[in-house]
């Protein structure tokens, strides 16, 4: 799979991602904590929501950080992809 500007990520079911202080991990679906995320990632995982475009996301991450919407999608599809890697995100399909 790979993300374009237009997918839609969604978490897959079972996957959880929690604030612990101020580290942030993300859950798979049985259980393990797989790493902790910096503060972008994490505002990235909790968009991941099936509803927003990784464009989208991308728009919304950019206007919070004050950065280029441009280089958020380019790491966030990174980012996305690694997520997937890691059975974490999937691309939600719209019929």
């Amino acid at each position: 799979m790979s993300f374009r500007a237009d997918s839609i990520p969604l978490r897959r079911e079972g996957t959880d991602g929690q604030r612990f202080g101020e580290d942030f991990v993300v859950l798979d679906a049985e259980g393990r904590m797989l790493r902790g995320l910096n503060d972008t990632a994490a505002r990235i995982w909790e968009l991941c929501d099936g509803k927003r475009s990784a464009s989208d996301i991308a728009t919304v991450v950019a206007g919070e950080y004050g950065v280029e919407a441009e280089r958020v999608l380019a790491d966030g599809l990174r980012f996305l992809e690694r997520l997937v890697a890691h059975g974490l995100v999937d691309e939600e399909v719209r019929s």
